[in-house]
């Protein structure tokens, strides 16, 4: 072990005198004690224990426009082949429009609407969430199911129900405090406080399929908010991915405190006739319009 050694001469000491010793600041651990406590163990501890995330669920209300504007109530349509044009070979949604198809298209008959038949009422719409828009790489979040119900777009002005023919297959959903009267199911979305408030500008983004479950038949009809006229010739770039016409995209946003959603439609899906109508003209209700895209 080196010693810096210094001799003094006790006849150079007077009354007073201070001696400065100097330490040498430098120095070589023999072990890894400090840094096993300072470092490796803080990192064990993290590794070990799960972070604390907050997994209590909070309401989401659907929101339009570059504000966030809140919505108390928007509408789903939606639009089958016809089987007069399936019949001939040529798949045809009805209308030209983003108008909804009429209860026929899919096989029910007038007594099935106006008694409210078993097999009209347990229809419904599944409106699934997922984490990405590509199937075989994405998970289910959740889904909301949206049952077949007769309101007053199924009626006419004195209450009665319309003709088959002439019934819309729409829905109406409303916020259940201010629109008691509209379908509460599928209104709001309920998700993950902490998700969101830590995602990159508190914005959490999934995506939305609509699948409509037809208890008359059985079949379950894929839907899309984007018409598509020639269902033999789909591709899967033109179903999946960000500019696919499947997925819709939905941003879940902390606005300040307040917890919104908005369907955010890509470029596929706004062609005309859009699928997304947050914003219609005359003061009319905002609209999601769904076409069937496979026979």
């Amino acid at each position: 072990m080196f010693v810096d050694k210094r001799k003094i001469l006790l006849d150079n000491i007077g009354s007073g005198t201070t001696i400065d010793i100097a330490l040498k600041t430098n120095f070589f651990p023999v072990d890894n004690a400090e840094l096993i406590e300072d470092k490796f163990v803080k990192d064990e501890v993290e590794n070990a224990i799960n972070p604390i995330v907050d997994y209590k669920k909070v309401i989401f209300k659907p929101a339009r426009g570059d504000n966030w504007e809140i919505i108390d109530k928007f509408k789903i349509n939606l639009n089958f082949y016809t089987p007069v044009s399936i019949n001939l070979g040529s798949p045809q949604h009805r209308g030209s429009g983003a108008e909804p198809g009429v209860y026929s298209d899919i096989g029910f008959t007038f007594d099935d609407v106006f008694c409210r038949s078993n097999r009209f009422i347990n229809s419904f719409i599944r409106f699934a969430l997922y984490d990405n828009p590509n199937s075989g790489q994405n998970e289910l979040l959740s889904f909301a199911d949206i049952f077949t119900q007769v309101g007053i777009e199924q009626e006419n002005e004195f209450g009665f129900v319309l003709p088959v023919d002439e019934c819309p297959i729409s829905f109406i959903l409303g916020d259940p405090v201010t629109q008691p009267e509209e379908i509460h199911e599928g209104f709001h979305i309920y998700w993950f406080k902490d998700l969101v408030d830590n995602a990159p500008n508190q914005e959490y983004i999934v995506y939305g399929v609509v699948q409509f479950n037809n208890a008359l038949n059985g079949r379950v009809y894929e839907l899309a908010p984007s018409k598509q006229f020639d269902p033999n010739n789909i591709t899967l770039t033109n179903i999946e991915g960000e500019n696919g016409i499947l997925y819709l995209k939905i941003i879940l946003k902390n606005d300040n405190g307040v917890y919104k959603y908005k369907f955010v439609p890509n470029t596929k899906q706004l062609q005309v006739p859009s699928g997304v109508n947050l914003n219609p003209s005359g003061g009319g209700i905002p609209t999601l319009t769904f076409w069937q895209t496979t026979i």
